[in-house]
């Protein structure tokens, strides 16, 4: 999605994940317990870890990390905004 969303300019992109390849029984899903303690993502890694070693384990620390960043500035700059 990211790739093509300059060249579908106006269109609403929707990410579903393996939503359609667990429908179709093309992929497994995680066991129960590992979907409700929060972790499928560590399931799916197991199952493709050449294609979502990245995601997992490089992309998704460094989200939080900006995240962090972000909140912290928000509350940072927000608690000084109004003096």
């Amino acid at each position: 999605m990211h790739r093509v969303r300059e060249r579908l300019p106006g269109t609403t992109l929707i990410g579903v994940g393996a939503a359609f390849d667990f429908l179709a029984g093309v992929k497994t899903q995680a066991p129960n317990w590992m979907q409700d303690s929060g972790l499928e993502w560590l399931f799916r890694l197991m199952q493709e870890p050449r294609r979502l070693w990245r995601r997992y384990l490089w992309n998704n620390p460094a989200y939080l990390g900006l995240l962090a960043h972000q909140l912290l500035m928000h509350r940072f700059l927000g608690s000084t905004a109004g003096r």
